[in-house]
């Protein structure tokens, strides 16, 4: 367990529970701005306290920080590995109507987060 001296004093054994609760709750992006903001608030920004209280992944807890920190937010390779469908799969068609580069310059075009001048 925590030592007296390091335990948030203005949080509550409910309060916790709560906090645990809501990032149960929320996944991704949201997750990892939501979990550093508490550890920064109740935690003293410190990850291994968080994960110590919380019960929270320190590693997903310290990228949060970093992010928060550079303004830069990490995308993950989830899709890569989903068994989601492919939008050609989905969408046959789709292809038949446009040319496969034009199509993939479109979709590359509107995700990026940041555009280099």
């Amino acid at each position: 367990m925590l030592d007296p001296a390091e335990e948030p004093k203005s949080l509550t054994r409910s309060q916790i529970k709560d906090l645990r609760l809501a990032v149960s709750k929320i996944n991704g992006v949201e997750r990892r701005g939501f979990q550093p903001e508490m550890t920064l608030k109740y935690c003293q920004g410190r990850a291994r306290l968080a994960q110590t209280l919380f019960g929270w992944g320190r590693e997903n807890i310290e990228l949060g920080l970093a992010e928060k920190r550079t303004g830069i937010i990490c995308v993950g390779l989830q899709s890569a590995f989903s068994t989601a469908k492919r939008c050609q799969e989905k969408q046959p068609l789709l292809l038949w109507h446009y040319p496969w580069d034009k199509l993939q310059n479109l979709i590359l075009n509107k995700s990026q987060h940041f555009k280099f001048p």
